[in-house]
């Protein structure tokens, strides 16, 4: 009984001095392009240390990890616009401990390459963030490049927001969509200093593929510039 009560001291003394660490280091915000707030802490060293979050503008979190030494660590939580989680990602075991399968089964995914066994069966992948906030991020971007070719531009609009991820898990971002009946593709830069997607590549049987992940979103220009966007789903 003594040594449990030691232990479960010890327990309580490191936690007290991560805490107490975090609580020193220096908080920033940052606003992304889609008004959605960046909350992280800095250290002595200026790397990125403690508890990080992503939230929108009703302070409803998107997103909520924890970095040691500019790299994140443990446990990573994305959630739903309707606050319930999409995924838990462990970065110290580099495992996927839970998805939110109603929604990533809405998606397109193609894993690239020729053989159907690992077409069929491969992993598929998966962005370190909720669906909605992959789609406020690259909805955003692409409403803005829209609207410095049209300021007039109105109504609503159904788009195919597309990402091609390597093996690695570098990703590149594109929109798809038709107007006038004319097939338009435009490349989409995420170019957020205080935040970026990190991606799980496909993988199978120990090896990882190149894929394409896409989503169709409708987006709305009767929206005014400014204010936290919103962008629905299509399915």
């Amino acid at each position: 009984m003594k040594t449990i009560l030691n232990l479960l001291s010890l327990i309580l003394l490191f936690s007290l001095i991560n805490q107490v660490s975090f609580a020193q280091n220096e908080q920033k915000t940052s606003v992304l392009s889609d008004q959605t707030k960046v909350v992280y802490a800095m250290n002595d060293a200026k790397k990125l240390e403690g508890v990080y979050s992503v939230v929108k503008d009703n302070d409803q979190v998107f997103l909520r990890g924890v970095y040691k030494d500019n790299a994140r660590s443990g446990n990573w939580y994305a959630f739903n616009d309707n606050g319930n989680v999409f995924l838990r990602y462990n970065y110290d075991l580099k495992k996927l401990l839970y998805l939110d399968t109603v929604s990533i089964n809405r998606l397109k995914v193609e894993v690239k390459t020729d053989d159907p066994e690992i077409k069929e069966k491969a992993s598929i992948p998966v962005p370190i963030s909720s669906i909605d906030q992959y789609i406020s991020l690259l909805g955003t971007e692409l409403k803005r490049m829209i609207l410095k070719e049209n300021k007039s531009a109105d109504g609503s609009l159904d788009v195919d927001l597309i990402t091609n991820i390597d093996k690695n898990g570098k990703a590149n971002y594109m929109a798809a969509y038709v107007v006038d009946g004319i097939p338009v593709t435009k490349r989409l830069i995420i170019a957020e200093k205080a935040f970026d997607i990190d991606w799980i590549p496909s993988t199978y049987r120990g090896t990882n593929y190149a894929s394409v992940f896409s989503v169709r979103a409708k987006i709305d220009f009767a929206q005014k510039p400014g204010i936290k966007q919103r962008f629905i789903w299509v399915y």
